[in-house]
């Protein structure tokens, strides 16, 4: 408890419109696989899959808005270790 080495904090910025966009991408998706290789299954592997694939999508998502936009949905603009 009194190694003070390890406590680090930092400031990072949300962009609200690309992640609520990358949010409304990955539940479309998630909704177009579970309507084509879905069908017929139990709703818990309807609720799994599509927590899967919303997942696996909105990471991508925001991956690809941080590598591609100037102005990336999750950018972390400081990190400083904390005295």
């Amino acid at each position: 408890m009194g190694d003070q080495g390890y406590r680090y904090a930092g400031w990072f910025t949300l962009d609200v419109r690309l992640c609520a966009t990358a949010c409304v991408f990955s539940i479309a998706l998630a909704v177009l696989v579970l309507a084509l290789g879905f069908r017929g299954r139990r709703w818990d592997e309807y609720v799994v899959g599509f927590l899967a694939v919303f997942s696996l999508g909105f990471a991508a998502a925001l991956i690809a808005t941080n590598t591609l936009a100037g102005f990336p949905a999750l950018r972390i603009e400081t990190f400083f270790p904390v005295p």
